[in-house]
């Protein structure tokens, strides 16, 4: 049995796969079942320091978050502690704060989760936000993005309820070489040879999610796409959990991500 390898595995001599690593947010549901879709400012209505949050909520009992926000100067703690119910499907909903007069919102990223405001746990950062990330090359993320923003905007009035962030310490500005980048496989594992397979011609292409922490740790791996022969699967499943990641970086903070691994066997 033989194994293609493509241009993107080129530098890993006598390559036994072949990997692919389009940035992917992290689900939501296997690190923290409350994720930042958007966030906008409000100054465009007149409302200085305002901001509205779009939150996904996965299915459960989530009734109070914490997210975490930095200005370039302080951090804050914004609790939304009047979550309703989400129902089996999970949901979403928008939800306002307001920043001291002068202070501009430069990150923010859910914090913890739970069923009140005693009882939150702490989530690993998933999806956060930061003004200065680069903008999506997707046409349509942009043109979701922009909708979702749209929506903040308009379903805000002056009797929408807003939140006042407590301050807790002294902001750090990060800085590092890589910004933001993508996860990736930083010691991939070949996969191993099955004379079985060899035997009887087996081949095809097995793709893996491969769910990383903020420590880049898996966390979880999940078979996306069969090569239809279970062996094949099994040793692709192998190499990913024997394989050292990074995981994404955002705004020089590293956070939970998904990463694809694809295995291409040959049957030949």
């Amino acid at each position: 049995m033989k194994f293609f390898a493509s241009a993107l595995a080129a530098t890993i001599a006598a390559s036994a796969f072949v990997m692919t690593t389009p940035p992917a947010p992290a689900r939501a549901n296997v690190f923290c079942p409350v994720t930042i879709a958007t966030i906008t400012d409000l100054a465009v209505l007149g409302r200085q320091n305002t901001y509205g949050v779009l939150l996904d909520f996965d299915p459960g009992d989530t009734a109070s978050i914490r997210m975490r926000v930095d200005s370039a100067t302080t951090h804050y703690a914004v609790d939304f502690n009047d979550i309703g119910p989400i129902g089996n499907a999970g949901s979403n909903g928008r939800r306002y704060f307001v920043l001291p007069p002068g202070e501009r919102l430069v990150s923010a990223w859910v914090q913890s989760t739970g069923l009140n405001p005693n009882s939150r746990m702490e989530c690993p950062i998933t999806r956060p936000y930061a003004t200065d990330a680069p903008a999506p090359l997707n046409p349509r993320t942009v043109a979701a993005l922009e909708a979702d923003r749209r929506a903040l905007r308009d379903n805000f009035s002056t009797k929408t309820p807003t939140v006042q962030p407590t301050s807790f310490g002294a902001a750090s500005v990060a800085s590092c070489s890589q910004p933001y980048a993508p996860p990736r496989a930083i010691l991939p594992v070949q996969p191993d040879d099955l004379p079985a397979a060899r035997a009887v011609h087996a081949g095809g292409t097995t793709v893996v999610r491969v769910d990383l922490d903020e420590t880049s740790t898996v966390v979880g791996a999940q078979i996306m796409r069969s090569s239809g022969y279970a062996p094949l699967d099994r040793a692709a499943l192998a190499a990913v959990q024997k394989s050292s990641y990074r995981t994404e970086s955002f705004a020089c903070r590293p956070v939970a991500s998904t990463y694809q691994f694809t295995v291409t066997f040959g049957g030949n």
